[in-house]
């Protein structure tokens, strides 16, 4: 194809033949006029082609065009006051003149601009106030996360004030001091309900339906351990004499704990002799055949009935209509629902960074009721031999995690941490930053953020890749620690290399650590795994065991600090 200068040229001599043919409608002077512009424009166009060709090959060597182009770099003056206005409305000036001199000379400076800018050498004042954006913006990070660390520490302060502060810790019903606040919180609202005001001088149908996201801790407690012991706790505050628990099937309550219940099956005959209040729990309750059970009870009682998860069917069926009809007919002292509601604990702050799950494997080793503190960095660093070494292990030994010169792990494990004490993990994640695990995903597949804290580890000095994980732990707010690896071998070199003493290296390198990872001087550990009585070994590991306590202690104050929701309605059902 003919440059576009070329095409420019034969476009204005085709327009030049039409003016000569079609001289009838155009004047002689109007045509002379045209002609004597004709060889200008077609310079300013050859002109602007050449600049626009430069320009494109500047692009292409490497100015992105992200940056704002800054005439202030061109020494020399600038016409069009384009050094205050810049070199776009510089240049709409000049064109609007004709003023083609103005026009190239600022073409020109653009183009010498764009060209520095490829090379990396006249945008230096840009590129330090990025990187001094950049490190505001990590600091500002690193201030929040410090600070929602104290508030965390704030908050198991506070709860340890007030609790047995113990998840192993059981009463004599097996309950964990979080579930003994709950059934306090519901007993108290079904007090409210029975002895509040009632529609008539008749029975009344309390229904109570609760959504408790339970914790890995409650295992022990049976599958109606809560509900019986709600009645158990509203029996002993309300001072009652005999109280009657129907249930579908009496035998489900096979090894629960029942002191002080009369256990009965519903629609069959129970002794109500004396009772003071009835509880069904679990019953079905979508057909006037199953509801007219809970009549005959609340007949032979004379007492109040209250339904413990209640299966009503739908609201809209048929069927489950005319049952709350027959209900409120039945039961005229008036129907009270009442729901507690619990979300699970938040595991990571809400503070930004990208919504992922926690990862199944990272639930199924026991999570929430677990201390869990990663080591991961680049691959290659000594992470696995590190995670050994802490575990006081030797390459070979049983439980040992494998190592070698290239990638040797490949999926997370977990390994017990027995100097820390029970359900306390190391976990030895693979590399970061490899064909496998790219920086982009492997957050998301090692489900970094829900780490109760995370060991960057590095041998040398920090890579994009470790700096880009510590941008995603600031940004969810997770501790993290910084820690050099191999420390004897890096000492050793720059003695060689700058000369020094020991002392003045070290130094060197902490202070380096501290420089890129903005942490303070106790998150900055460096360690040889083939010297564990030097450097900051033994601190390393009495650090590793004080967060995996930290984090365990968090989740449970988090746990015992959760809010029960209460939702009561008056004239209805739920279950």
């Amino acid at each position: 194809p003919r440059p576009r200068s070329h095409r420019s040229l034969l476009c204005l001599a085709s327009v030049a033949c039409l003016g000569l043919a079609g001289f009838a409608v155009f004047s002689v002077p109007q045509l002379k006029s045209a002609l004597v512009r004709a060889p200008t424009r077609c310079a300013s166009l050859a002109h602007r082609g050449t600049q626009i060709s430069r320009s494109s090959s500047v692009k292409a060597a490497g100015y992105d065009g992200g940056i704002p182009l800054d005439p202030t770099l061109i020494s020399a003056d600038l016409p069009y006051n384009a050094k205050k206005e810049g070199f776009t409305n510089a240049i709409e000036r000049a064109s609007r003149n004709r003023d083609l001199k103005a026009v190239r000379l600022l073409e020109q400076a653009r183009v010498e601009v764009m060209e520095k800018s490829a090379n990396g050498g006249s945008f230096g004042k840009w590129e330090e106030e990025r990187a001094a954006m950049a490190l505001r913006r990590r600091q500002g990070q690193m201030d929040m996360s410090i600070k929602r660390r104290e508030k965390e520490d704030q908050l198991v302060a506070e709860m340890k004030s007030q609790f047995n502060f113990d998840m192993e810790a059981r009463d004599m019903y097996g309950m964990t001091v979080d579930m003994q606040r709950i059934v306090d919180r519901a007993s108290d609202t079904l007090i409210e309900s029975l002895v509040g005001p009632r529609f008539d001088e008749g029975p009344k149908l309390i229904t109570m339906r609760k959504e408790i996201d339970p914790m890995p801790w409650w295992d022990t407690i049976s599958e109606h351990g809560f509900d019986l012991r709600t009645i158990q706790v509203l029996k002993d505050k309300l001072q009652l004499g005999k109280v009657v628990v129907l249930m579908e099937d009496p035998s489900e309550l096979m090894g629960a704990n029942t002191d002080g219940l009369t256990i009965g099956r519903l629609g069959e005959f129970t002794d109500f002799h004396d009772a003071h209040l009835t509880f069904c729990i679990s019953p079905t309750m979508r057909s006037e055949d199953s509801f007219r059970r809970l009549q005959d009870a609340q007949h032979y009682s004379g007492n109040d009935i209250v339904v413990i998860s209640g299966d009503w069917g739908l609201p809209s069926d048929t069927e489950s209509k005319r049952v709350r009809a027959v209900a409120k007919e039945h039961f005229f002292g008036g129907l009270n629902a009442v729901s507690f509601v619990m979300g699970p604990v938040k595991l990571v702050p809400e503070v930004g960074g990208e919504a992922y799950p926690l990862p199944q494997w990272l639930l199924d080793a026991g999570y929430k009721a677990a201390g869990n503190v990663a080591i991961t960095g680049n691959s290659g660093t000594g992470k696995s031999s590190l995670n050994n070494a802490l575990r006081g292990l030797k390459p070979r030994d049983t439980g040992a995690a494998a190592v070698g010169v290239k990638e040797t792990t490949i999926d997370p494990h977990g390994y017990d941490y027995e100097p820390a004490g029970k359900d306390m993990r190391l976990w030895d994640l693979p590399g970061a930053g490899t064909p496998k695990f790219p920086l982009h995903s492997y957050m998301r597949k090692m489900g970094i953020k829900y780490f109760d804290e995370v060991i960057i580890a590095s041998a040398g000095r920090f890579t994009e890749t470790d700096l880009g994980l510590m941008d995603e732990l600031r940004l969810h707010g997770i501790p993290f620690i910084a820690l050099r690896t191999k420390v004897d071998l890096e000492i050793r070199n720059a003695m060689d290399d700058t000369g020094g003493n020991e002392m003045e290296v070290i130094q060197r390198i902490r202070d380096d650590i501290k420089k890129n990872s903005l942490l303070p001087d106790e998150r900055i550990f460096m360690v040889s795994v083939r010297r564990p009585d030097d450097y900051d070994f033994r601190a390393l590991q009495d650090y590793i065991i004080n967060s995996l306590h930290r984090g365990v202690d968090v989740k449970l104050a988090k746990a015992l600090n959760r809010k029960l929701e209460v939702q009561e309605y008056y004239n209805a059902v739920t279950g």
